[in-house]
């Protein structure tokens, strides 16, 4: 996926944009609501197409609205159309790229992440153009499956499969308190508050790793996963499938606690190459609980 090919494919559907969006105001306004975007507050809106969003901001009353977009044809008709609009500011450019002369209260990516390449690099760039205690979110107006087989299409090669909801917000936890995670048959949203990573402590855990240091517990939680006395065939895989699919995720957590130890000591690559891992692992215990969700339908 080149950034060449977005600008391109974009360009091209620019003109016809508005009049082929299909929006859903109901959707839309709980996004905005989980958002928190509200009055006074200055906003980025990050991939911004035509402007889609920008009636929206403006009717919750918020002081100004920054739109990007990468594709010059759509910034052009954003422009355009709030030419007339003293709190909108529209400019063409990479949002990872651009000089910014400010900082935002909230930072909006709706219906556009699966162009990113480097989703991980994305949302670290994102995090630092907010402001102290600022919000990002991620959203989109349909579900993960309807926005993965709409970009099946014609956008195949300038768009990635939309990432499972936890799978982002594992990407979200380095840099935010993460406290919406939705995807389900109406939409999909991530979104988070600011906060400094060097001041993040995690509760329950200690940590060394030269200079960090690490160990965990489960409680009291009892880890018999030994299937019944005399157990089918079945019931012993059953037993087993349950304990993986349930333990997995949460030593995946813990892995992405450490992880972010890593980042605040400064060591961003392995960072990312830690949660690509995570990222890898999550979409495997999900096939295995799809498995585990049929097997014991069919079986009771």
């Amino acid at each position: 996926m080149e950034k060449k090919d977005i600008i391109e494919f974009f360009d091209r559907c620019a003109p016809s944009w508005d009049a082929e969006m299909i929006k859903n105001d109901i959707v839309i306004g709980k996004i905005l609501d989980n958002a928190e975007v509200g009055a006074d507050m200055d906003v980025l809106d990050v991939a911004c197409g035509t402007g889609v969003m920008f009636d929206y901001y403006l009717d919750r009353g918020v002081a100004s609205i920054t739109g990007i977009d990468i594709a010059p044809e759509m910034a052009k008709i954003a422009a355009m159309k709030y030419s007339g609009e003293p709190r909108v500011q529209v400019v063409c450019g990479d949002v990872e790229e651009y000089a910014f002369n400010r900082k935002f209260d909230r930072i909006v990516v709706y219906n556009a992440f699966p162009h990113f390449q480097y989703p991980k690099r994305l949302i670290k760039t994102l995090a630092g153009l907010l402001k102290e205690d600022g919000r990002l979110t991620v959203a989109h107006g349909m579900s993960r499956e309807a926005i993965d087989n709409h970009h099946s299409g014609s956008a195949s090669k300038v768009s990635k499969g939309l990432m499972t909801a936890e799978s982002l917000k594992r990407i979200f936890d380095a840099h935010f308190d993460v406290e919406v995670v939705i995807s389900n048959r109406h939409m999909y949203q991530v979104s988070g508050v600011k906060r400094d990573v060097l001041a993040h402590s995690h509760s329950g855990h200690v940590h060394s790793h030269g200079g960090l240091t690490h160990c965990h517990t489960h409680g009291d939680e009892e880890h018999d996963h030994l299937p019944k006395e005399n157990a089918t065939p079945m019931e012993e895989l059953l037993v087993m499938m349950r304990y993986l699919v349930s333990h997995n995720d949460a030593h995946a957590q813990e892995v992405a606690e450490l992880a972010r130890e890593l980042m605040a000591a400064g060591e961003d690559v392995a960072y990312d190459e830690i949660m690509d891992a995570v990222a890898d692992f999550d979409m495997v215990n999900a096939k295995l609980a799809a498995v585990l969700s049929k097997l014991n339908a069919e079986r009771f």
